[in-house]
């Protein structure tokens, strides 16, 4: 396996949790676009979107994925909303396997809502109600993940070592090299 991994998907549905595992579990070095642009800013993502809003993240966010392009051997936890960069994808899906994790909105509301540090690391995009917000926003961005990714795996189904052994079963499978 020469590629790298980048996992797409809404809030809470196991980007980072998976993605540790399955970079453990490759050999390769696991980087979370989040927490590259906290890193490189110096401030929370709240912090960051209470002081210059959801725009300006999304072009840190931008420049993290661009700067990611030329990397190798990784696997890549991306933000939500990453999946917005269009433009991007193109480019990243020519070195890279894209894994679309999933699961209903109901158990991703029920996991955002039971992590007390949820509030820091994801904050509102659009000031409703959490759960209520997550079920409109992966409606706008379902298409996207369809189109973006190579395979689609359901984490509400699954445990994390589940999750992992899926995609590299997948991945080992539709290897492109």
């Amino acid at each position: 396996m020469k590629k790298s991994v980048y996992l797409v998907g809404g809030r809470a549905v196991g980007k980072s949790s998976i993605g540790v595992r399955l970079a453990k579990s490759l050999g390769y070095k696991f980087l979370d676009t989040d927490s590259l642009i906290v890193e490189k800013c110096g401030r929370s993502v709240a912090e960051m979107v209470s002081s210059e809003g959801w725009q300006v993240f999304r072009e840190y966010e931008k420049q993290v994925l661009s700067r990611l392009v030329s990397v190798k051997s990784c696997v890549v936890a991306t933000g939500g909303g990453a999946i917005l960069h269009r433009e991007l994808w193109r480019e990243l899906k020519n070195k890279a396997e894209v894994v679309w994790l999933m699961a209903d909105s109901s158990i991703l509301c029920a996991r955002i809502t039971e992590d007390q540090l949820s509030a820091a690391q994801r904050p509102s995009l659009t000031g409703k109600d959490i759960c209520q917000e997550l079920e409109e926003i992966l409606a706008e961005r379902r298409s996207f993940y369809r189109e973006t990714a190579d395979c689609i795996i359901d984490t509400g189904k699954m445990t994390i070592d589940e999750a992992v052994q899926k995609i590299i079963q997948i991945y080992g499978a539709t290897e492109k090299d």
